[in-house]
Order: structure tokens, then sequence, then C-alpha cells
């Protein structure tokens, strides 16, 4: 009987065009949407040596000279193609585009550009390290003039790290905030299923609340049946979305996808709850109710860095608590701890919480539901 009842009306929700789109079709939309808008954002062309042109002014020995001559970059490209040219020269290659900027050698160094650009920062803050270096040492020596014997220079010209360094083999991806926060998003719109399945049990509510409410069937056995039912599908909308990006757009979820599923099922449960509660609880029309579950869960999702990607991070700086009671920054946080660190640690506390937020939810909607008796019908 109850498996009779979870078929029919898993029937009845595929054949609700309305809620099939939002929770099949409109996810999947803006998957592609984040795909066309963010794929190409931050990828940049290969940083290419800069092209500058140096006037030492008949000095023989120049050190500036010869440290610009040197620096590489991380992968041993050299920093900077260098003309050497006269002044009245370097103006002329600057004012064709053929260079960045020339240098004019001497004591104190100085940089000639055209105009601001990455590049012309680079060199920029090059000098001033150079000049800032420069005027350590002379310092140095000015206050003692054994510091060479003794050995002080080496250790200023030598850079020491005070801090060890732990690297993930994963880099820090911003965009993925953005699809992570879809998906928990998608999680948390299984609210709207759960509305629907209160609604369909009260009397009050619906037609169809009413003739269930004077049938013979138990009705929390029905509304467990129901939210089965429901659970089904939103467990097929969550599979059709993490498909659609995986194999299609090239998502990278990393390799926890076990975990992965796990969180999934626990944010569409923990949406099921939400639709619940608000349906029992707000005693309001169906319209109302609604609205006040798209606004928590749209506005959950912005918060999560569904729409700006550092609105995540302001909100764990200045409202820490606000992350943690809501449920779609709790499930894409949980991505997220997967793919980028190697613990789990971040991961359980997530689960942990939105499970404790899930108990309550389900506690408040089967009190909700027990409490109510009609005089009439």
């Amino acid at each position: 009987m109850s498996f009779q009842l979870y078929c029919t009306r898993l029937k009845c929700l595929f054949r609700n065009r309305e809620n099939m789109f939002w929770c099949y079709m409109f996810p999947i939309l803006l998957a592609t949407c984040f795909f066309f808008a963010f794929n190409n954002l931050y990828k940049v062309e290969d940083f290419e040596t800069i092209q500058i042109a140096y006037d030492n002014e008949g000095q023989e020995a120049d050190a500036f000279k010869e440290l610009l001559s040197t620096a590489k970059m991380s992968d041993d490209k050299l920093m900077f193609d260098i003309t050497y040219c006269d002044k009245t020269k370097a103006k002329q290659l600057l004012e064709n585009g053929n260079i960045e900027a020339y240098i004019v050698g001497s004591e104190n160094p100085m940089l000639y550009v055209k105009e601001n650009g990455l590049n012309e920062t680079i060199i920029k803050s090059f000098l001033d390290n150079y000049k800032q270096m420069s005027g350590t040492v002379e310092t140095i020596l000015k206050e003692n003039p054994n510091a060479i014997k003794e050995g002080l220079l080496d250790d200023v010209m030598q850079y020491k790290e005070f801090i060890d360094e732990v690297k993930s083999d994963k880099n820090p991806d911003s965009l993925l905030i953005y699809f992570y926060s879809l998906m928990a998003y998608t999680c948390i719109f299984a609210a709207n299923w759960g509305l629907d399945e209160v609604a369909n049990i009260q009397a009050n509510l619906s037609g169809r609340g009413a003739r269930m409410s004077v049938s013979s069937i138990n009705k929390m056995k029905l509304f467990v049946c129901n939210l089965l039912a429901a659970f089904t599908a939103q467990l097929g909308s969550m599979i059709l979305l993490f498909l659609y990006m995986f194999y299609i757009i090239k998502v990278d979820f990393g390799e926890n996808l076990g975990y992965l599923l796990i969180i999934c099922l626990i944010g569409s449960f923990t949406g099921l709850a939400l639709g619940g509660t608000v349906g029992v609880w707000v005693k309001k029309k169906a319209e109302v109710k609604e609205a006040i579950l798209t606004l928590i869960v749209l506005g959950g999702g912005f918060l999560s860095g569904m729409m700006i990607a550092d609105m995540k991070v302001i909100i764990a700086e200045k409202f820490p608590l606000l992350g943690y009671i809501n449920p779609v920054n709790l499930v894409a946080d949980a991505m997220y701890s997967l793919y980028y660190f190697d613990t789990y640690d971040r991961f359980y506390l997530d689960v942990v919480i939105l499970g404790i937020i899930t108990v309550v939810l389900c506690i408040a909607s089967y009190v909700g539901i027990r409490r109510k008796n009609y005089a009439s019908i």
C-alpha cells in the first residue's frame, strides 16, 4: 500500500510542469549562463618579457644595469629585454611604442614611462625595491664599515622565510563558488516540493487536502510517502544538474564525489523540511508562503555567493553567524571544502550544523501537522 502511494505521488510530481521547470530546467539554464559569462573571465595570457631601454650615461660600473639584465621570472624567462642607447633615442623608442619604459642609470636611477599599465607598474616596483635595498645597505655601511667582513650584508641581501607554506594540490578558484552555490541553491529549492506536500494533506489549504483528511489513510503515513516521492524527484534534478555540469561544461568537483553526493542528499532533505515548516506554521495564503520560501532560498543563494562570489567572504568576515544558519551557504561551503581542503574537518562541521537544522525543521513540521484539527470539513 505504501509503495503504491509513493508511486502514485511520484507520477503526480512529474506531471507538474511548473515545478519540473524550476527544479530541472532552471538550474541548468543558470549553469549555462555562468559558464558563458565566467568561463574566460580570469584567464590571462602568459607573461611576456618587458621591452625597455637603458642609458647608463657612460658609466662603466653599474650594479643596477647588471641586475636588470639578469632578472628572471619564475619560469626562468628573462624579465626584461633591454635596448642600450642614449636618452634621446630612448625617448624616441618610447614615443613610437617600441618599449614600455626607459631608465636612466646613475646612483639614483630614474624611470620614464609614457602611460600607466601593468608592465609599467612591474618596472617601477622592481626599481623601488632596488632603491630600498641600496638605501639599507648604505645605512648599514655608514653605521658599521666592517659589516661586509662580519657578513651582515649577506643577511640583508637574502630573503628569509619565517613561516612554512603548506600548498594544496588544488588552486583556489573563486568561479567554483558560483557553481557550488548553484548546486546548494538547487538542493534547498526542494523547499517547494515540501510546501506542496504539506498543502496536499491539510484540509484548510487545498481541496485535495480536504479529501485526504476524510479518507481512511493515515495522514502521517501519507505524508511520509509523499515526502519520499518528492525527495526522489529532487534527487533526480540534482543528478541531472551534476551530470550536465560535470560532463558538458566541465566543472571540476574534485575527487570526493561520494561525499559530494552525501551533502546533496542532506541539503535536499533540509530543503524539504524547510518547505514543510513554512507550510505548516505560516498562517497565510499559498501565494504568500511561496513568496516567503522564494525569499529565503534566493536570499540564501545570494549570501552564499551565487550572485556575487565575494559576498561569501564578506559574510564570513562581518557576520559569521549568518553563514552558519544559512543552509544554502552550509551546502556550498561543504562542497568547496571537499574540493580545496586536504582534511574533512570543515566538511564535517558543515554537515553537523546542517543536520541539526534539518532535525529542528523536521520536528517543527511534525508538531505542526500533528496538532491540526478541524471542526468540520
